[in-house]
């Protein structure tokens, strides 16, 4: 036999037990030699695909074109083998292949030396993968790579042979194409050790350098045990952020500009589990950035101004100080971001930070806003990481979120696990000022909790309107009402992650006062224009209003409430839900002149109306509102009146006991009557027959129960 052809062969090859596993392809191989005779010269050419060539969990060449040329010296009698010429080539990276081979007792030994031929940095670059190789096509090279390995040592089923290799840079350029921007004298020099039973395997780069216009880098780095590495290095660097974007040409940014400067040292060891995780982190030296501006594609937020001093700290960052500005929004910062290092370069680990933030203004509706260049639609997003805590100590001059700003905002925001605290949180808005402290709960990633209590002092209730958007509401608007308000609130909702409020959730306890109140053109008050004049219900100014309003399941809840002024009172309760929906009970009290005119220019108030005179010279009509805020059926309320001509005997009588008491011993078993007030002066005087005094009696302390035909 003299020569073999093999053509589209499959090769697989495991062998567990020696930790060995092959799978290749040999698209074309030609061998040819005196195969008869002891010692003989074997000629190959091969063009191979490989799958795989794993060692001892390394895997060496994974799915790379191979082709080999050969000429390989063969003695049956030792049964060695000399590698006579030989060429390997792994994609576009050539080596020159040279030693021997010599078997005994199932064992070869190697001893082999490996160097690469006419190489360069794309020919390197080519051993990336596949889908890389696009953006290697986008650099050009000029300088020297070298490379020198030898492999000796036996191998069997349970030996590995050592393989070291030297390799590096000397003096090369490397150019982005599209930027034309260039590495210039990038100097790197490395050693690969692919481990023994008594030394492990490690990756070594130093030193590693390059200049890039006026910056440059200059480092090491160590990474020991390559199954799972532990590791060490060190970095000084100084250049402009603009040029290293340039070369890198990092897809998620659209624009970087700003100097950084760094000088620190770091390492880890690896965790025994082997799954990337790392222990007992160091790190020291310095980071600052001075004048930097970033711009995130996709994202109209911009980073402008950024100025910062930093300190590595074992594991930890120390903020010195860092500031700028996120597009409208300033921000000065200082404190600690502890396990920084470990949050960044591991899984599932927890960062704290403890700073204290001051801003000159923070405008929320830019921050919150998820709005890409794309869609102009304003979307807002919440959420938050289980693995950040926040203790962050805020004095922020002014906020702005939708129409409601604030100033003088200071207090303790505190985030931990999944929750944001505020406690307590004082701000001046709206010309007064609010105290509050709650709670947002956001460990359910499809809702979001909101609790909080509020004690708000003396804000202008026009400005409270206004600034919150006339709370979803058009029945009475920033423009209908004035005053000064003064209030303890309970809230809690539930939220979308979008901030998109759950109504069936909210809940609010509200204990308000508003002082030098007016309510001007209000619909609602005009709608009662059927039973007093209109220009008397245009403008209603009132001393003070006192009441608490519960808001749930949609309704708006309003016990008795009285709006006094000088010519009408208005007393009011009932209900208003989110629909617009009304049932509300009203009593108006007129003064003297009004009754006079509401009589004159209203007759149906005496044919039809419920009214009643309170002995003050006012009288009341009482009146039912129902159906909508934009169309009410408002009528008369005959029950009202009833139960205020029942209140009124109750209270008359009441006083007509405690007289009888106090002038004639009478009732003295009543606990209800307080006879210890200073007696005043009597004003009117009660006569009767003694022959009737006992059925008078009688009468006076049974009074008739009133009837509604009596009324």
């Amino acid at each position: 036999m003299e020569q073999i052809i093999l053509k589209d062969v499959d090769v697989s090859y495991v062998n567990k037990k020696a930790k060995q596993n092959i799978a290749l392809t040999i698209n074309k191989c030609n061998l040819s030699g005196d195969f008869s005779t002891e010692k003989y010269t074997l000629e190959t050419e091969n063009d191979i695909y490989v799958n795989r060539l794993k060692f001892d969990n390394t895997n060496y060449i994974s799915k790379k074109n191979i082709h080999s040329e050969l000429a390989l010296e063969v003695d049956n009698q030792t049964k060695s083998y000399k590698i006579k010429e030989g060429l390997f080539k792994i994609e576009n990276l050539a080596f020159e292949i040279y030693g021997n081979i010599i078997s005994a007792n199932q064992t070869q030994v190697l001893n082999l030396g490996i160097k690469g031929k006419d190489m360069d940095i794309k020919s390197v670059l080519s051993l990336i993968p596949e889908k890389y190789k696009e953006k290697i096509n986008n650099y050009k090279s000029d300088g020297e790579f070298y490379f020198n390995a030898t492999v000796q040592g036996s191998i069997s089923d349970t030996q590995t042979p050592e393989i070291r290799a030297d390799f590096g840079i000397n003096g090369a350029d490397i150019t982005q194409t599209s930027s034309s921007i260039t590495l210039q004298n990038v100097n790197l020099k490395g050693s690969y050790f692919n481990g023994t039973k008594t030394a492990n395997s490690n990756l070594i780069l130093n030193p590693v350098s390059f200049t890039i216009n006026q910056g440059s880098i200059n480092g090491n780095l160590s990474l020991q045990n390559l199954d799972n590495p532990s590791f060490a290095g060190k970095v000084i660097s100084s250049m402009n952020l603009g040029d290293l974007q340039q070369f890198l040409k990092m897809d998620t940014i659209e624009s970087i500009n700003g100097q950084v400067k760094i000088d620190a040292e770091f390492s880890g060891d690896a965790m025994a589990e082997g799954n990337g995780t790392y222990d007992n982190i160091q790190t020291s030296g310095n980071l600052s950035i001075s004048n930097a501006n970033l711009k995130i594609k996709n994202n109209k937020l911009q980073y402008n101004n950024l100025n910062g001093e930093f300190k590595f700290n074992k594991n930890d960052l120390i903020v010195d100080q860092f500031n700028g500005n996120i597009s409208s929004t300033d921000f000065e910062l200082k404190g600690f971001f502890r396990n920084v290092i470990s949050f960044f370069i591991k899984e599932n680990e927890d960062i704290t930070i403890e700073a204290t933030l001051n801003s000159k203004n923070v405008n929320l509706n830019e921050l919150l806003e998820n709005k890409s260049e794309e869609n102009n639609q304003s979307e807002y997003t919440l959420k938050f990481s289980e693995h950040i805590d926040v203790n962050l100590n805020t004095d922020i001059a002014h906020l702005e979120f939708r129409k409601f700003n604030a100033d003088n905002i200071r207090g303790v925001v505190k985030l931990k696990d999944k929750k944001l605290y505020a406690d307590p949180i004082t701000l001046n808005t709206m010309n007064g000022t609010i105290t509050t402290s709650g709670m947002v709960d956001a460990t359910d990633s499809s809702k979001i909790i909101v609790t909080c209590y509020s004690d708000i002092n003396k804000i202008n209730v026009t400005k409270m309107f206004e600034q919150f958007e006339n709370f979803g509401q058009t029945a009475i608007t920033s423009k209908n009402i004035k005053g000064t308000a003064t209030a303890k609130i309970n809230f809690a909702s539930i939220l979308e992650p979008s901030l998109k409020m759950d109504m069936d959730k909210l809940y609010a306890g509200i204990d308000m006062t508003i002082e030098n109140g007016e309510l001007n053109n209000v619909e609602s008050m005009k709608s009662l224009s059927r039973f007093i004049e209109l220009k008397d219900l245009e403008n209603v100014k009132f001393a003070t209003l006192k009441n608490q309003f519960e808001i749930k399941n949609q309704v708006i809840t309003i016990p008795k409430m009285e709006v006094k002024s000088n010519a009408i009172n208005i007393t009011a309760s009932g209900t208003h839900n989110f629909k617009n929906e009304i049932n509300y009970r009203i009593k108006l009290s007129l003064n003297e002149l009004l009754s006079k005119k509401a009589k004159k220019a209203k007759k149906e108030n005496e044919e039809f109306g419920e009214i009643a005179d309170d002995g003050l010279g006012r009288t009341n009509i009482f009146l039912l509102m129902t159906g909508t805020i934009d169309n009410p059926d408002i009528k008369y309320d005959s029950k009202g009146a009833i139960q205020n001509i029942k209140q009124d005997l109750k209270v008359e009588k009441q006083t007509l006991k405690t007289i009888l008491k106090e002038e004639f011993g009478l009732f003295k078993k009543d606990s209800t009557l307080n006879t210890n007030k200073p007696k005043e002066e009597t004003k009117f005087t009660i006569k009767w027959e003694e022959s009737d005094k006992k059925e008078e009696k009688k009468e006076l302390k049974k009074p008739k129960k009133p009837e509604q035909e009596d009324f």
